[in-house]
């Protein structure tokens, strides 16, 4: 769960989020390191590995855990936005979203600089709200289950009673 800070902060750095999962930073790349002449026979440094396998293994899979880092952040606040009422609460959002700055978003949307961020300030309870909100929906659906129908509640002593010989094709019965 995101604070408002959090949240805040997710709002101001959604661009570049975005430009980094769009241009793929994080893409793999290949395993080799071109050593001619003398570097190919001298010996490797201390204290590393020398397998460049493994070397791009290890970084690829902390980009991998970045990149999903990222698209998290991102689609919190894409999932959240449909949330917004106003119409001119949205834009602000998705001005932002897009890296517009907030002197730049006041000249757009006509409003002065108290009025916008008070505007920001919704937009971020807003979506903290929405969050909260979500949680103790899911939360409240496993508290609230009812198991009574889950299992059925019926003798079954007698389902495996070992005298039956009524089925003796298969032999689990006759003991």
């Amino acid at each position: 769960m995101y604070t408002l800070d959090e949240i805040r902060e997710l709002i101001g750095g959604y661009n570049w989020r975005m430009n980094l999962i769009e241009n793929q930073v994080y893409e793999y790349d290949s395993t080799s390191t071109a050593q001619y002449g003398m570097e190919s026979c001298m010996p490797k440094g201390q204290g590393e590995t020398g397998d460049k396998v493994l070397v791009r293994v290890m970084r690829n899979d902390r980009d991998r855990r970045e990149m999903t880092r990222l698209i998290e952040k991102v689609s919190f606040i894409d999932e959240h936005e449909q949330h917004i009422k106003s119409d001119k609460d949205y834009h602000i959002l998705q001005l932002l979203k897009r890296g517009y700055g907030h002197k730049t978003i006041m000249e757009l949307l006509p409003i002065g600089k108290d009025a916008f961020y008070n505007r920001l300030r919704a937009i971020v309870e807003m979506l903290y709200e929405t969050q909260k909100n979500e949680l103790s929906d899911t939360s409240d659906r496993y508290d609230k289950t009812d198991t009574s129908d889950r299992y059925d509640k019926t003798d079954t002593s007698d389902r495996y009673d070992k005298t039956d010989t009524s089925d003796t094709s298969d032999g689990i019965l006759n003991k």
